[in-house]
């Protein structure tokens, strides 16, 4: 054998083409395909993602022609490997003795080991084991080879255990290993097919009487290049056309069926054998497989259908039957068909028994524990804001400060005072601290009871001067409403306010500090779930009640983002709602999270709903996309549903804008954030999108559903980083193995907490999974007081209003990273992400644009983490490198902080002129990060406004500074974007080496436009403020 050089030569090639398969191609491909998991709908049927797009009013014919060419885009590389590799065995086994050995069960396990690591899916694979069979090779080893390569390779196994149930990947393995080391065998036939023996007839391939002596190098190589060439050439004419013809059944199968027809239908015997045989038949790619049956557990459909799913799905499939029907007999695809499609019914039977004698058990628990007498308990951090054991807080001083008047010009007075001595640099740019030694209390405590989307995604936070004092305060929403912290001057806040009696145990999610009523004092706008949005006004009254007005919504659930801005020029602020449902349990479009806006005349509000998806919405922002003077719109939704972007006009209307108008390329799939700033200093709005990151690939993924890096959470909490010590970190970290909804274990391990408040808790919590899970509404009734919020939001999955709504002409979507877009001349944006190095992050939320260094540029900063990953990876600070590019720069910054993190504001707490940061935490106090920054000029402006909304919000700053006043930087004061988080409404400018700014241009919201040509010194703070009558200029 060592003296075949033919044999050398075609074997090197075989490996070479093998190893680059694997290293460029497959795996990246499969590692791309694990990320993308957790999707509940895909642009095509039959593929993860549409190359093609069918016209929106596309026929039936012509849907199905364009799922064929998806489905031919989609697996011509694997089927292109696939008659590679098939003509390369098919050549190279006729180089060495034919094996004749009849140990079946030996030749099964020997072709499962050659096709596990082959990695090709069913289809791919269904050549090389034709090519391998009539070569020579055994039925038994070329059967195992086709079932084991798409079900057995490493990665497709990690996502089998990553993101089903374990008894769901056990069962699957199982059924597998017993087809291909028993059933293969068994049926497996000794003597070979007649027709097999007879290839090298059509045509007759060089290799059925090969030389096997001695040859030169050159003319072995010449000869196995012929002999190959030969083989490909018979493979090729007789397996395409039969899977471009598979192909075309796909598709037509496709689109006459939809799996989600079983969802909440019984488990019968009709259904499991509808469901089996349809799954056997689809000619799926590798992984797609997967993330089909993923997608269809998370529509709802029955966990034992999804059993029969995971199984049919990529054993079998009709390319493969019409293959070994060609290759071996019609009788033996047939039997091959029946027997996956029987075992497909057998495991979907085994799976339902097996849960409903789980369910028997854990209801039985369920009542074991709610009458059990239990002790009391402790709980995960203390009380947010304990009612019956807190003062009520001692009223704000409202007194309001001016800094002195510099000069005026018409209508404008320009009030300014110098920034306060800088920090001494303490090393990095950036010192971390915890709230509380500030003075902000609260502690945003997770428990099982409120282990739920959206409450474990944080609470929000803003920032503004609420007494007018001329010192930046926060609001942060609450579990109890809202707690509001006045800046003592920058060195401590003091809680001077819990929300009143009216709000008292409601649950805040979001809060706004904003002035809706046009009287120069921030109000409170806060949003909560389930209880509706109300305005807190200000001033607060030292005596008397507290006047809370309703908002109204609609018929939304929550409000998780809101955007601000005088849509019709009355100088009342009006609403902008992205509206959000059950996020994780509901995921699809739903009525209830329709976005609406909302005009505000003079505290009396009109609801009307946005055109558009109703998507479940994270951010929302107002901002002139086309510098026309009126605000647009963003709706950056999660869960696969697309952002919509939207053209303002003075008729406070919004006109969608829609894919074909090339005016957005780009939007991502799970946005987070949403902001507008201008990183490289051309005077026009560049848009930064937080998506779902993917920096890890696999091993988030991994994360996300359930435990094959759980064991990262509980390294975390070993190295003292956290803001939890380490016996509370360990039992956060359970609360995300148990109460996952995306993998829901039908085991009861609840009992695992040992606290008995907490095991209380978590049982409630699962019942709502449970009951989802089951489609069984009647469950919700076994969740009484007091866990009244877990009974109200089991209720509610049962009420929502599911919608199906074209997707056609919707922004296409980026998964995995985030985007940045440029604004160019012509209003239209460019994806600039890969060259500036921005869209690599991890699971981001609030991310938002600032000059955090005052180097003229602004930085981007990006808050990361969610419960259910188990994964503490480190915020993300994008360093802007002269408006070219960003680099990573977290660590170097002092940033680089691993606790997980959604919302933050940018608040200069002590008025020295650079930002620093107060940021949530999703399971404990806030952190606050000082800037120490002592290098840099800076200059900060607030905008007054009589004769528009107060606050200035909508208007737009551009200062020229430096030589000749060449160099310029534009902001826009804006209460909208990122997620749970709102800045004070204001403009830092960053300067560098320079001192003076030459001129300021101000666009007012109301379309007028200012012009200041005068020196403004730096480390300045300005007042501009424009009265209601012309005053003149003086000096």
């Amino acid at each position: 054998m060592t003296g075949n050089r033919k044999f050398i030569i075609l074997l090197s090639f075989m490996i070479l083409v093998t190893t680059s398969f694997w290293l460029v191609s497959r795996y990246p491909a499969l590692d791309n395909k694990a990320a993308l998991s957790g999707s509940e709908a895909f642009e095509d049927p039959l593929t993860h993602q549409a190359h093609f797009h069918a016209p929106r009013d596309a026929n039936f014919i012509t849907q199905v022609v364009y799922t064929t060419l998806n489905w031919y885009e989609t697996n011509w590389r694997g089927m292109t490997f696939g008659l590679v590799l098939a003509a390369g065995f098919y050549t190279l086994l006729k180089y060495v003795p034919r094996q004749s050995s009849d140990r079946r069960f030996r030749n099964s396990f020997m072709g499962m080991f050659v096709g596990t690591p082959l990695g090709v899916c069913v289809n791919c694979v269904a050549p090389i084991a034709k090519g391998m069979y009539e070569a020579g090779s055994k039925m038994e080893t070329a059967l195992a080879v086709m079932f084991s390569s798409p079900t057995l390779n490493i990665i497709v196994i990690t996502m089998l255990f990553s993101i089903f149930p374990f008894y769901m990947a056990v069962m699957k393995l199982l059924a597998t290993f017993i087809l291909i080391l028993i059933i293969v065998p068994l049926i497996s036939e000794k003597k070979r097919n007649a027709t097999a023996d007879q290839t090298c007839d059509i045509p007759p391939p060089s290799a059925c009487d090969l030389d096997l002596g001695q040859e030169p190098w050159g003319k072995a190589l010449l000869s196995a290049s012929q002999d190959y060439w030969k083989s490909l050439y018979y493979i090729f004419t007789r397996t395409v056309p039969l899977m471009l013809l598979a192909g075309v059944i796909g598709a037509l199968a496709s689109h006459l069926w939809s799996f989600d027809k079983l969802i909440g239908m019984p488990v019968n015997l009709i259904n499991l054998g509808l469901l089996s045989f349809m799954g056997t038949l689809m000619p799926l790619p590798i992984a797609f497989d997967l993330m089909l049956a993923q997608a269809m557990m998370m529509s709802g459909l029955s966990p034992a259908f999804v059993t029969t799913l995971v199984f049919t799905f990529g054993t079998f499939s009709i390319y493969s039957a019409m293959i070994v029907a060609r290759t071996f007999s019609l009788f033996l695809a047939v039997k091959l068909f029946f027997i996956v499609f029987a075992i497909g019914i057998g495991l979907g039977y085994v799976a339902n028994s097996f849960i409903e004698y789980k369910h028997v058990r854990w209801l039985a628990k369920y009542d074991q524990v709610f009458t059990t007498p239990q002790p009391s308990a402790n709980t995960l951090a203390k009380p947010s804001s304990a009612k019956s054991l807190e003062k009520n807080p001692s009223p704000l001083p409202m007194t309001r400060y001016a800094a002195p008047i510099l000069f005026r010009q018409d209508d404008l007075v320009i009030h300014g005072h110098a920034h306060a001595p800088r920090n001494k640099s303490l090393g990095k740019p950036f010192t971390q601290g915890l709230g509380p030694d500030k003075g902000i209390t609260y502690s945003n405590a997770l428990t099982p009871k409120n282990f739920l989307d959206p409450l474990f995604f944080g609470r929000g936070i803003a920032s503004g001067d609420f007494n007018l004092d001329d010192w930046p305060d926060i609001a942060v929403a609450t579990d109890n409403g809202f707690e509001l912290y006045q800046n003592m001057h920058g060195t401590r806040f003091e809680k001077v306010f819990s929300g009143g009696e009216y709000l008292q145990g409601k649950q805040g999610i979001n809060i706004a500090l904003v002035d809706l009523n046009n009287d120069g004092w921030l109000d409170i706008f806060l949003t909560t779930f389930n209880e509706g949005n109300f305005v807190v006004l200000n001033p607060l009254p030292d005596e008397g009640r507290v006047k809370v007005l309703p908002v109204p919504n609609g018929e939304a659930l929550l409000t998780s983002a809101s955007s601000f801005a005088d849509l019709n020029r009355d100088g009342f602020l009006d609403i902008v709602n992205g509206n959000y449902f059950l996020g994780i349990f509901t995921r699809t479009p739903v009525k209830q999270a329709t976005d609406q806006w909302i005009l505000n005349r003079n505290l009396k509000f009109e609801s009307h709903p946005l055109v558009g998806i109703p998507g479940q919405t994270h951010s929302t922002l107002l901002s002139d996309l086309n510098a026309d003077g009126t605000p647009d719109l963003i709706i950056g939704n999660d869960y696969r549903v697309a952002d919509t972007y939207y053209l303002g006009n003075l008729n406070a209307g919004f006109k969608k804008i829609r894919q074909q108008d090339g005016i957005i390329p780009l939007t991502t799939q799970n946005t987070m954030s949403i902001d507008i700033g201008d990183f490289n200093n051309d005077l026009r709005p560049d848009i930064y999108l937080a998506n779902i990151g993917m920096s890890r690939g696999l091993d988030v993924v991994s994360n996300i559903f359930g435990d094959t890096m759980k064991n990262s959470g509980l390294d975390f909490c070993d190295t003292g980083k956290s803001v939890l010590d380490r016996k509370n970190c360990i039992r956060f970290n359970q609360l995300t193995t148990l109460l996952n909804p995306d993998k829901q274990d039908i085991t009861e391990h609840c009992t695992k907490l040992g606290d008995p408040q907490w095991i209380k808790e978590c049982m409630v919590t699962r019942m709502i999974l449970v009951a989802s899970s089951r489609n069984t509404p009647s469950l919700c009734e076994k969740i009484a007081e007091p866990f009244n919020l877990n009974h109200t939001y089991c209720q509610k999955y049962f009420q929502a209003d599911w919608l199906k709504v074209p997707r056609d002409n919707e922004i296409p979507m980026q998964t995995q990273f985030n985007l940045l877009l440029s604004g160019q001349p012509d209003h239209k944006f460019q994806d600039v992400s890969q060259q500036t190095n921005t869209s690599t992050a991890e699971w981001s939320w609030n991310a938002r644009f600032a000059d955090l260094d005052n180097d003229e540029w602004q930085d981007i900063f990006v808050v990361n983490g969610v419960p259910i990953t188990q994964e503490f990876a480190a915020n993300n600070f994008f360093h802007n490198q002269s408006g070219q590019s960003f680099i990573p720069a977290e660590t170097e910054f002092g940033l680089d902080d691993p606790d997980h993190s959604s919302s933050y504001t940018y608040i200069d707490l002590d008025r020295d002129g650079d930002l620093d940061i107060i940021a949530n935490t999703l399971y404990g106090p806030f952190k606050i990060y000082t800037n120490n920054n002592t290098q840099g000029n800076s200059v900060t402006f607030k905008l007054i406004d009589e004769r528009g909304n107060r606050f200035c919000l909508g208007c737009t700053l551009i200062i020229h500074y430096g030589p000749d006043g060449k160099r310029h930087q534009m902001r826009e004061i804006k209460t909208g974007g990122g997620f749970h988080s709102y800045d004070a409404p204001m403009a830092h400018f960053g300067l560098g080496e320079y001192k003076t700014i030459h001129q300021i241009e101000i666009i007012w919201s109301t379309g007028e436009t200012s012009k200041l040509e005068h020196e403004f010194v730096a480390n300045q703070e300005y007042t501009l403020h424009r009265q209601s009558v012309s005053i003149g200029n003086e000096p």
